[in-house]
């Protein structure tokens, strides 16, 4: 049904357009989707448009909107040897006008969130840089400082939903974060459990601490809650699970740079290094004693890949990088906020020829209920990116259908692999699909899919996303 109805409503290998267009909007109108709305838009990459329906309308766009946040990074942070992209992070050895007292230790955040403390880190590990300094002579040291100034204080962008602010996709964005601002935990319950025996929980996390009263039950049986304390490393976790049950859980922590500095402290005392004073955050208040300090050490990690940054966003669609991207789009213009970023975001959209009422841009990952793009914004600004001298390394960074990312399992077809490269999207009630495509005429194109307010399961609404998609190319 979906191929003979959409097929009918296309015609010509070119992808040129007649009154039978009405069919396809006609089409689209008729689908069940449960209260829900459609919007749909095919450009090609000159930006004449092929098929629209509910074209203009805004729509929440989801993880879609990373194509965007990407796409300014490419256009204002230059080549990868721009100082605009990520640098490793440093670890400054300072000592104050008072030559008697003793260094403190400053971690100096720049934004690389791939920085790690998981116990087995093979890379960026904030562990070399503690190796450094113990290698380095030191035995005594005051406080730990963390400074995060880079960015403002850590924090989680306007519309994210309470419900998503304790797992991982939804860790708060700091200029200094290890581990993407996340934190793992185990909880498991005894396969020869009897009734009500405890259930054992642990971190392979330092300085974060996990407790639970969970119980076990019979099997079939399993209603977990979790309370993650915000302002605190502390996890509880209530409720049951069945016998034989093991769970690999992640958190996203409310205070990344704190947690790290607590980190580093444990690995200095780890490595026979004494620190007299505790954890601080900069910038340090006047009369504080810590002000007034020389630099006598420096040790820097290195520069972090730009690429990885993101395929980790187009492939994985990491919120926590792509906010993180964000910020460095806004220090280009001097500001320690995303609101630069997302103006420069909302500049492309201008310049790619949308209407200013088509959008709202309130973040860089699309997890805010308060995104909205049309259809044709978001194909807009894709036929516009196919323009730029920055595009051929920007495409090939895109998820691609049947073989990367999160397409990895969609369009699995013999005849797709490679077809498509585009963002998904998915939080409730919303699901969607932006990129390119090629036709069966060899021609490409720029499309955006929006389904919004359906009643519709992920699956289902997916389903009807990749149909539509597949019969559009087979008629284009």
């Amino acid at each position: 049904m979906i191929i003979r109805l959409i097929a009918a409503a296309i015609v010509g290998s070119t992808g040129m357009m007649t009154a039978n267009a009405q069919s396809t909007g006609a089409y689209l109108d008729s689908l069940d989707l449960k209260g829900g709305n459609i919007g749909l838009s095919v450009m090609r990459l000159d930006g004449t448009p092929v098929v629209e329906r509910n074209a203009r309308q805004r729509f929440l766009p989801a993880s879609s909107q990373k194509l965007l946040t990407t796409i300014a990074a490419f256009h204002y942070l230059g080549d990868f040897d721009n100082s605009g992209w990520p640098k490793g992070t440093v670890l400054s050895v300072e000592v104050r006008e008072d030559a008697e007292s003793l260094p403190d230790v400053r971690l100096i955040g720049t934004g690389d969130v791939t920085l790690s403390v998981a116990q087995d880190c093979q890379n960026n590990c904030l562990s070399s840089l503690a190796d450094a300094l113990a290698s380095s002579g030191i035995r005594q040291v005051d406080s730990v400082i963390v400074d995060d100034t880079l960015f403002r204080s850590p924090y989680r962008p306007d519309g994210w939903s309470h419900d998503d602010l304790k797992f991982a996709y939804g860790a708060a964005i700091s200029a200094l974060s290890a581990d993407r601002g996340e934190a793992a935990a185990q909880i498991s319950a005894p396969r020869n459990a009897t009734a009500s025996a405890p259930v054992f929980a642990w971190s392979s996390f330092p300085a974060f601490d996990v407790e639970t009263s969970a119980v076990t039950m019979h099997p079939g049986s399993q209603e977990l809650e979790l309370d993650l304390q915000v302002g605190t490393n502390r996890a509880v976790f209530s409720g049951n699970l069945p016998p034989g049950t093991s769970l690999p859980l992640r958190f996203g922590l409310s205070d990344p740079s704190y947690y790290v500095g607590q980190v580093l402290r444990s690995m200095l005392v780890q490595r026979d290094v004494s620190v007299a004073g505790n954890v601080v955050r900069a910038p340090l208040p006047a009369g504080s004693g810590h002000n007034s300090r020389v630099e006598i050490a420096r040790y820097a990690l290195p520069t972090p890949d730009p690429i990885s940054t993101i395929q980790a966003i187009l492939h994985d669609s990491s919120n926590v990088d792509s906010e993180t991207l964000l910020h460095h789009i806004s220090l280009t213009l001097s500001d320690r906020t995303p609101e630069s970023g997302i103006w420069l975001v909302e500049h492309i959209l201008a310049e790619a020829g949308a209407n200013e009422f088509e959008y709202n841009i309130a973040d860089g990952s699309g997890l805010s209920v308060y995104n909205r793009i049309s259809p044709g914004a978001m194909a807009s600004v894709l036929a516009w990116a196919s323009e730029q001298s920055w595009y051929e390394e920007w495409y090939p960074l895109i998820a691609s259908s049947g073989e990367d990312g999160t397409l990895s399992r969609r369009f699995v077809s013999s005849f797709m692999p490679g077809v498509i490269r585009a963002k998904t999207g998915s939080v409730f009630g919303t699901d969607a699909l932006a990129g390119y495509f090629t036709g069966v005429s060899g021609e490409n194109y720029a499309f955006a899919i929006f389904v919004n307010d359906s009643g519709l399961t992920h699956r289902e609404a997916r389903r009807l996303i990749d149909d539509a998609l597949l019969n559009l190319i087979s008629n284009l």
